[in-house]
């Protein structure tokens, strides 16, 4: 019993549901981090440089061999006899309608950097193009038009494959009272998966969910920030309180959503995000040269396809490797950490439906979803460049993302107003994002959890308030290499944890 002014708290029956054995470890050194940073951000901001380059440099290849491996385990797994498999029982329906379940897998796996990256990075490959290609060259607009849908299409939405079955077959076939990636390995860990092996799991889950949205973070809330300051004429000295108003908006978004639960709250603001992103790309679309961009999207889907195997591969092994190391390697490592949360998530929302229609789902519509994106946002930002309207790359380069993103909405029609409304489609996209990340770690850190029942409330927010907290003080050491260290860093143990996944899944599914 713990004593308040509002009396006695048995903190026994407040925990009496968590799983102890990863809550505390990844509570105390998320702790631990979120101080250091604070007290020595420079210090942290040099490791993190150091780590990146060992993380790309030394382990990129592995990114690439699990990209393939994943592509692997998709084709068998959904075109054999286990395609057909129900992930519930056999006269179950979907538990959630088609558009609900797109709209929910779908802004789960992307946030604020789906709008902010679309517009943005095909302008940095323009600059600074791969396979050597000369910048700002005909070729090297090509490329940059089709290498984000590349990196944000089929490959990274295969990863994520291993871990929805995994978690859908443990709670809607053999009815484990668990969404656990531990749990999910038991078919090969064994009695291990109770024991440390297991807790150890689910601890690297936790800190890569947590990697993954604080690189969503880092990305979105300076460019948010930005914007307000800029419609609401704020002076640049406040730009830090800007930031963290920011992350309390969120806080408030999130944090009601999370209340709400699964059905009433992450449901509803998914349907919603998922209408007002496309009112945006069609005005962007339609503001914007419209018959250029589809002639820009044509001509990507021919190169992507071609180049598949090519950009699939690439490592450069006798150039400096720059293009791989700061932009395929960082998005597989981003992806993977990424994976748990996905693979948690998704595989909650799938109950009722087959492994081909999940896998197959979930890779289409999450691809088309990025791909679309990137086709009109990408493509208004390489006409504003090649057309010598907006020198976008002086700008990225001089001034940063913020001002680059606002140099673009400034080109468009009501530019205030269509900086607010994209404000208000990032704030709901990434609310949604990180709904699904609490939802999720809450999950991770829950035991006893039946396949009907939620993780507690206060467990929920508690992780959505962590988020923020870490956030708050990456703004300080803030910078995209930063936020690149961060998912790479925390992805590459989830390595070995998805090829046990596949391992797992393919016992599961013998040995019914």
């Amino acid at each position: 019993m713990v004593k308040t002014r509002w009396g006695l708290i048995d903190m026994k029956k407040i925990f009496r549901d968590i799983e102890t054995n990863v809550f505390f470890p990844a509570f105390f050194v998320l702790v631990i981090i979120i101080v250091l940073i604070y007290l020595v951000p420079e210090k942290i901001k040099a490791v993190i440089s150091v780590l990146f380059v060992f993380c790309t440099d030394k382990m990129g290849w592995l990114f690439m061999i699990t990209c393939l491996v994943s592509f692997g385990f998709l084709i068998w797994m959904s075109m054999g006899r286990y395609g057909n498999v129900k992930l519930g029982d056999e006269d179950e329906e979907p538990q959630y309608k088609e558009l609900s379940w797109i709209a929910m897998l779908f802004t789960a796996g992307v946030g604020t950097s789906i709008v902010i990256l679309g517009f943005l990075e095909p302008v940095y490959y323009v600059s600074a193009p791969p396979f050597d290609l000369e910048p700002f060259s005909k070729p090297a607009y090509e490329y940059a038009h089709m290498y984000g849908q590349f990196h944000w299409g089929f490959s990274a939405w295969a990863m994520y494959n291993p871990a929805i079955i995994a978690v859908a077959y443990i709670m809607y076939v053999r009815k484990e009272k668990s969404m656990c990636l531990s749990t999910a390995c038991r078919s090969v860990l064994k009695k291990g998966a109770d024991g440390w092996m297991g807790h150890t799991i689910d601890v690297l889950v936790v800190f890569g969910i947590v990697g993954s949205i604080s690189a969503s973070l880092g990305i979105g809330v300076p460019v948010l920030a930005a914007i307000i300051r800029n419609v609401f004429h704020v002076s640049e000295k406040y730009d830090f309180s800007v930031q963290l108003i920011v992350l309390i908006i969120w806080v408030l978004i999130f944090g009601t959503s999370v209340f709400l639960g699964l059905d009433k709250g992450i449901q509803n603001l998914s349907n919603i995000n998922v209408v007002l992103a496309g009112i945006f790309m069609i005005i962007v679309l339609l503001a914007g040269p419209t018959v250029q961009i589809f002639k820009m999207e044509v001509n990507s889907i021919g190169l992507y396809f071609s180049d598949f195997l090519r950009m699939s591969t690439c490592t450069d092994p006798f150039g400096d490797g720059k293009f791989p190391q700061e932009w395929t390697e960082f998005y597989w490592g981003w992806w993977l950490s990424f994976m748990p949360m996905m693979g948690m998530f998704v595989g909650k929302i799938s109950r009722g439906r087959t492994i081909r229609n999940v896998m197959w789902g979930q890779l289409i519509w999450g691809t088309l979803g990025c791909c679309t994106s990137f086709m009109i946002f990408g493509g208004y930002s390489l006409y504003l460049q090649s057309s010598g309207k907006v020198d976008l790359a002086a700008v990225l380069e001089s001034q940063g993302q913020s001002a680059a993103i606002i140099a673009i909405l400034n080109t468009l029609p009501f530019p205030k107003f269509m900086m607010i409304f994209l404000c208000i489609v990032c704030f709901i996209y990434l609310a949604t994002t990180i709904d699904s990340c609490a939802y999720v770690l809450a999950g991770t850190t829950t035991k006893n959890l039946s396949e009907t029942k939620d993780p507690v409330r206060w467990n929920r927010i508690f992780w959505a308030v962590l988020f923020c907290l870490l956030s708050s003080v990456l703004l300080v050491i803030g910078g995209l290499e930063t936020v690149k260290t961060i998912a790479v860093l925390t992805g590459l143990p989830l390595i070995v944890i998805i090829f046990v996944l596949m391992i797992s899944v393919n016992r599961m599914l013998r040995a019914s």
